[in-house]
């Protein structure tokens, strides 16, 4: 049996502890590890609860990785998925060793369970960001990219979103339109769908508020085209 003999805080992080056993040093653990595991002095340890307890160690490493990713913002588990596949790729050019999918699955588990990976909620402050900039037929392909399913992109872009995309594009036709004041009608027209389109935005939507913003802009100029 090997036995704990000293458990010191790190300096540059005091949430994270050295853990010392039979007097050498043997693992960084975080503060959830050395709680969950009564990580103490004097505690007595056997050979699979050292092996057990340096994987979890490894997992402690890559959940401060995850906490540094989501600080920046949310992600869904597609993105964390993907984060560890490139880091993989990685190490696999650079020689280096792997992080295990027992490990990553393990890191997936426990971010659901402290409700930092929750893809209903990504979709939702998804939805509220990048309502204001684009048409619900961007934000739809952006969330199916990130890898969120069918059913909770439907779920999350409900009627009263739906009901905003006019007065979105409206406001960013308006903003944009500073830029075209010289332009002709034509021009102008051709523009404003290539630009509404490219946002997101329905047909029928960039229609409807194409017109009216001609009818208003340009007078009734050139109406006939509009028709």
């Amino acid at each position: 049996m090997s036995k704990i003999t000293s458990v010191e805080p790190q300096i540059k992080n005091p949430k994270r502890f050295n853990i010392f056993i039979d007097g050498v040093f043997a693992f960084g653990a975080d503060e959830d590890l050395v709680v969950d595991y009564r990580l103490v002095v004097g505690k007595l340890l056997d050979t699979l609860d050292v092996e057990k307890l340096l994987f979890e160690a490894e997992v402690g490493k890559l959940m401060e990785r995850m906490y540094r990713l989501f600080n920046i913002r949310q992600r869904s588990e597609r993105e964390v998925r993907d984060y560890f596949r490139i880091k993989n790729f990685e190490s696999r050019i650079k020689a280096k060793e792997e992080t295990g999918d027992l490990a990553i699955e393990l890191v997936i588990k426990k971010l659901k369970q402290k409700g930092l990976l929750n893809d209903e909620e990504f979709a939702k402050v998804w939805v509220e960001s990048r309502g204001k900039k684009y048409g619900v037929n961007r934000i739809k392909q952006e969330l199916y990219k990130k890898g969120i399913d069918k059913d909770t992109i439907e779920e999350v872009i409900d009627g009263e979103r739906m009901g905003n995309s006019e007065q979105v594009a409206q406001k960013l036709l308006e903003k944009k339109s500073e830029r075209w004041e010289n332009l002709l009608f034509l021009e102008f027209k051709k523009k404003a769908y290539d630009f509404l389109l490219r946002r997101g935005f329905d047909y029928q939507t960039v229609k409807s508020i194409v017109e009216k913003f001609l009818k208003k802009e340009y007078n009734n100029h050139g109406e006939s085209e509009l028709e």
